[in-house]
């Protein structure tokens, strides 16, 4: 499993633990829609700190 394929497990792991949409997820972490969208799909632009700040929301908040 590559990186981009355990960030899109976790955030839909994520989502189904606590009930929550990418708009919930990206308002909660301070990130666009679009961002954890991309993050999410693989498609799109984001950048490491965008992943980083994303992890540590989840894992804040886990």
């Amino acid at each position: 499993m590559n990186e981009q394929e355990e960030l899109s497990d976790a955030i839909i792991d994520y989502q189904v633990k606590h009930h929550v949409n990418d708009t919930d997820l990206a308002f909660a972490s301070h990130l666009s829609v679009e961002k954890v969208h991309a993050m999410k799909t693989g498609d799109g632009e984001f950048t490491d700190e965008e992943v980083n700040q994303l992890y540590d929301y989840m894992s804040a908040n886990a």
